[in-house]
């Protein structure tokens, strides 16, 4: 029974080691934003300088903002929730993008005497770009109407050409 109870512990013990590793795994090189702060991190003390925060696109501008604590300098996880946020909202900015697209493409495909096949759209931070050919300026003219017209388009970039 002696011998039971130390293997039934042992095996318990082992299961909580390699679960840690797993967890340290996680937090260090898995972590989404790990090697980024590693690679910024030159000299090695696990803290980002403001010098060496700033060589990060994201951060360049933004070091306050990012240092919470505001003791001059960033660790991993100050670094990682700034990150995230900026991603975040990169991502909510792709999405809206590309709704608009969507609408812009469904709205040219119902309408009578325009190739959507033909026209080109692109958003971008809320721009939209058109670009390809129509066969009239009517169509060029209608085609940046109907893209002006979807929800939350700031401007429109017509660079549609018509076809001799």
């Amino acid at each position: 029974m002696n011998n039971t109870w130390l293997v039934a512990v042992f095996g318990v013990m082992l299961s909580t080691q390699a679960f840690a590793v797993t967890i340290d795994e996680m937090r260090g090189e898995q972590a989404p934003y790990a090697q980024a702060f590693k690679a910024l991190d030159s000299d090695g003390n696990g803290k980002l300088s403001k010098k060496e925060a700033t060589k990060d696109k994201d951060i360049k501008n933004a070091f306050s903002r990012a240092d919470k604590n505001h003791n001059g300098s960033l660790d991993q996880d100050e670094f990682a929730a700034y990150k995230s946020k900026v991603d975040g909202a990169e991502n909510k900015q792709a999405a809206a993008d590309s709704a608009i697209t969507a609408k812009i493409k469904s709205k040219y495909l119902v309408e009578k005497n325009l190739s959507s096949f033909k026209i080109s759209v692109e958003t971008k931070d809320n721009t939209v770009i058109l670009s390809g050919f129509v066969d009239s300026v009517e169509q060029k003219a209608r085609a940046e109407k109907i893209a002006t017209s979807v929800d939350g388009v700031k401007s429109v970039k017509n660079a549609l050409v018509v076809k001799p």
